[in-house]
Formats: C-alpha cells, structure tokens, sequence
C-alpha cells in the first residue's frame, strides 16, 4: 500500500510538471486535455459511489464482499473538489460561449438565449455545488458504511438505516448533480448542440467503469494471500459478472439510443455532434468504443460459467476501464479537433495528474486507522 502511494504521488507529481509547462505552450489544448482527464475520474468515482447506495438501497449481499473496493474508491472523491479548480481557472481558454464574438452569428444567437445559464460566475457558483454534494454523500456514506464494522446488533440497526436514508438522497442529489455536470463541463464545449440523454450517458459509463475497476482491484495479490476474486464463492464471482454484463448492455443501449433519436430527427443543430464523430478519423474511435465497451464484453460475459472466472473477470474490468477512457475522450476532443484525431504529449500528462492525485488520496485516505473504525 505503501509502495502503491508512493507510486501515485511521482505520478502526479510528472503529470503536474507536464501541465504546467503544457499550461505555458498550449493553454487550450492542455485545458482541454484536462477536462478530459477530470471527466475520466469523477465519473469513475462517483459510480463507485452510486454502487455503494444502490447496493444499500436494494439489499444487495452478494456486493459485501466487494464493497470495501468501492468505499476504497469514493475515499478519493475530496480531491475532486481540489481538481476542479484549473477548470475554474481556465474556463475562459476552454469554452467557447465566453466568447460568442469569434463564432458564427447563428451561434451567437442561440448562446445569447442561454446567457441566463451559460456565464462565468453561474459555471463556477454551480461547479462549487456539485462537487459539494459529491463530497458530502461520499463522506456520509464512507462514515456511516465504516462505522457499521464491529457494531452491535442495535447500533448496526439505526447505523443501517441511517444509511439506507442516505443512499436513497444520495442517489437523487449525486444524480442529479452528475447530470448537470456533464451538460455544463462536456456538453458545453459545443454550445450550440444538445442532447437531454447526454447526463444518463455519462452514469452508464462511468458506473460500467467503476465496476471494472473493483473487478481489476479485486484481483491483486497482496503477501503471498489470494486475491479477493480467487476467495470469493462462485455466486460472488457470478453476480459480479453478471453486473459487467448488465450495465454492458445499459450503456450501450442509452448511447444507441441517443444516436438513433437524433439521427432520424435529421436536425442539422442536432446531428452536427455525430457528424464530426463518425465522419472523419474519429469514427475510427467510434468503432472501437462500440466493439471494446459492448460487443467484446458482452460475448465474454454472456456464458454462464465465463462470468465466475476470476482472471476473465479481472482482464474485462481493466479492458472495461480503458475503454471508458477511450470513449471519453471521443466525447470530449473532438470538440478541440473537430477534422480528426489528434493526439497530444498533453492527454496522457492530463491522466497522470488527474489519475495520481486520485490514486495518491485514495491510498492515503485508505491507509488512515480511523479509517478502519
């Protein structure tokens, strides 16, 4: 653990120096690069955390084994708070609605309609309150989850209940902040397009993700011991497969749905979003999100017996998680590059300091005693 957290601070400590000098040369393409990196991370986090109500709310037993994982996730939701900030900073070098001037009058037109919302004070206002409520829930889950270990039977009782009322606001205020982060973070990168499904687009992405990365980290070794997935019962390792293969198939169907209903719509405002994702050397992106985040999962999870294999398990989550990178950043570049893919030194810089800092809390958070009581 240790040695883990180590890895994680030179981590972002590398992808902080790159930023900053990214910061100096490319302010826009590092920023960008940045939304992309933040956006990978707070959706991963926070389906982590919706896992941990859903599992609370439903009764879930078979999640027990694998909820530590989860709360082990959600520990490094504070730092979103923290990482938000170059988003604040830079919202001027990122979005183009804080500069209608240099945009077509018909945009014009129509972001002068959403003046009301899209406006720098109002962004930040309403950033600050998202990631409030994600903080607040987590926190609330994470003390109240720890606090049940070693309970006793009454305490656990009124701690159980407590949680399950918990879960059940949570799953409306994360939700709903999750939604609206996605419209005012990603979707306004291109101000003249929307799409109402965009926000549950986003969930289903990232709660499929962060299922595969408690599926990967449920796979190390530690001291010589099993991995949590070889010492999981077979109805353990079943439901777990079973939930990668459901919520394979919800994020595909959310995004096919999406597409479907704005392509035969065949509003030129609508389908634009699409266009510059499908005909250019972006569709190459496109094609492979489709076949590596549903059609290769999907054919491996759907034998019975495929599903209680711990090392398949294992190799799907982090195939699920590159994945979900993949797709995000064909959500978010684009946007910068609309001609075609262009790859930058400052993606990858972004993820190191995006994905240290969150590794680096996360391990740290973990590794408190109070933590553990």
């Amino acid at each position: 653990m240790r040695r883990a957290g180590k890895l994680s601070v030179i981590v972002a400590l590398i992808g902080a120096v790159l930023f900053i000098i990214g910061i100096i040369i490319e302010p826009r393409q590092a920023l960008t690069s940045y939304v992309f990196a933040y956006a990978v991370a707070f959706t991963i986090v926070l389906g982590a955390l919706f896992h941990l109500m859903i599992g609370q709310l439903t009764g879930a037993r078979w999640f027990d084994a694998f909820r530590q994982l989860a709360l082990n996730v959600t520990a490094a939701t504070p730092a979103l708070a923290v990482l938000v900030i170059p988003i604040l900073l830079g919202v001027r070098a990122i979005y183009p609605w804080t500069a209608p001037s240099l945009l077509s009058p018909d945009a014009q037109r129509l972001i002068a309609r959403k003046a009301g919302w899209l406006n720098v004070p109002f962004f930040s206002v309403r950033a600050i309150v998202y990631v409030a409520i994600w903080v607040i829930f987590a926190e609330l889950v994470r003390r109240l989850s720890v606090r049940r270990e070693g309970a006793s039977a009454d305490d656990d009782s009124v701690r159980a209940h407590k949680l399950r009322k918990t879960s059940a606001a949570g799953v409306i205020f994360v939700g709903l902040a999750l939604t609206f982060a996605s419209f005012d973070w990603l979707m306004s990168l291109e101000p003249t397009w929307y799409s109402t499904i965009y926000g549950v687009y986003l969930f289903a992405g990232g709660i499929l993700a962060a299922l595969g990365l408690v599926a990967a980290m449920a796979s190390r070794r530690a001291g010589g011991r099993a991995s949590l997935l070889d010492s999981a019962t077979d109805d353990q390792r079943g439901a777990l497969g079973t939930l990668l293969f459901t919520y394979t198939i919800f994020w595909a169907y959310i995004g096919f749905a999406q597409f479907l209903i704005i392509w035969i719509g065949d509003i030129p405002a609508e389908a634009s979003w699409y266009v510059t994702r499908t005909r250019t050397s972006w569709a190459i992106l496109a094609v492979l999100t489709a076949v590596g985040q549903f059609a290769l999962p999907f054919l491996l999870l759907l034998p019975h017996s495929l599903k209680r294999r711990p090392g398949l398990l294992a190799w799907v989550g982090v195939w699920i998680v590159a994945m979900h990178v993949v797709d995000v950043y064909w959500i978010v570049l684009p946007a910068l590059h609309p001609g075609g893919i262009s790859l930058s030194w400052l993606d990858a810089a972004a993820l190191l300091l995006v994905g240290g800092v969150i590794a680096g809390t996360m391990h740290w958070r973990t590794a408190m005693p109070e933590y553990h009581s």
